[in-house]
């Protein structure tokens, strides 16, 4: 299992998933902007937010694409790649 396994119970077992076919569009975090605030790592519900060597980095292969982070974020830093 690697480090950014996203492990959902099911049943009785613990399951490895893949969430990240689910989205439509990818949020992206503007570093620039990004306060560091860490409100979308704490916000996320699947545990796709991860601090990284100083920043914020959102792991796509496990976000659905809820939007919950873009709402969360107080800088507005976060915001839906559309267009690929």
């Amino acid at each position: 299992m690697k480090k950014t396994d996203f492990i959902c119970a099911i049943g009785k077992e613990l399951n490895i998933i893949n969430t990240g076919d689910w989205k439509v569009y990818p949020p992206v975090i503007d570093q620039e902007k990004c306060k560091k605030c860490g409100l979308c790592l704490l916000y996320c519900p699947t545990n796709s937010v991860k601090h990284e060597d100083g920043k914020y980095i959102i792991h796509l292969e496990f976000c659905k694409g809820c939007g919950v982070c873009i709402h969360e974020c107080p800088a507005n830093s976060i915001e839906f790649k559309k267009g690929e």
